[in-house]
């Protein structure tokens, strides 16, 4: 229904949810408060069961397949799939310059960096257990070939279509969140 979206219930749903989070943010910083704990939960569930289920399904043989490069000319060898890989990664960190803005309001600056890198290195992590059971799921070239999110394609490869449904709301809730942040 929501299509790529572009679609008029798309951009309608999108209103929708915009108006809801400026009505909460309204409504005052108690309950903003509270709904960013909810959605931060909200998220952090669907990413654990993806952790595990992937984990349960994950099969060495379709991970070990193709590992070095040697047999795919598009992606090139390991060391140049990791530099590509890199470039792109480097955007999951955007935020992290942007605690530094806050430290002038903490109660103790060092406060502040121990939050970042704890944050860094949580992210990190949460980063490669996601990455690299999926490649245990499925090929690289069927990876590649999944529409966004790639997520919610990976599980349901392994669970069925409530992987994917599992996955989508959990975007949803995880960007709500963010626009309340």
């Amino acid at each position: 229904m929501f299509g790529e979206g572009n679609t008029l219930p798309a951009v309608i749903g999108a209103s929708l949810v915009l108006w809801g989070v400026h009505f909460l943010v309204l409504r005052g910083i108690r309950e903003a408060a509270f709904v960013n704990l909810v959605t931060t939960i909200a998220k952090i569930v669907p990413l654990i069961l993806f952790i595990v289920i992937t984990a349960l399904a994950f099969r060495l043989d379709v991970f070990t397949a193709d590992f070095w490069g040697r047999g795919n000319l598009e992606l090139g060898s390991v060391m140049q799939q990791v530099r590509n890989m890199m470039l792109v990664t480097v955007w999951v960190f955007i935020g992290i310059e942007g605690a530094n803005v806050f430290s002038a309001r903490a109660e103790r600056r060092s406060d502040v960096g121990r939050a970042t890198v704890i944050g860094f290195y949580s992210v990190l992590a949460l980063l490669v257990l996601v990455n690299v059971p999926s490649m245990g799921i499925m090929s690289q070239a069927e990876l590649a070939g999944l529409k966004n999110p790639s997520m919610a394609g990976v599980l349901e490869q392994v669970v069925g279509r409530r992987g994917a449904v599992l996955i989508s709301v959990g975007l949803v809730v995880s960007l709500a969140g963010a626009l309340l942040s």
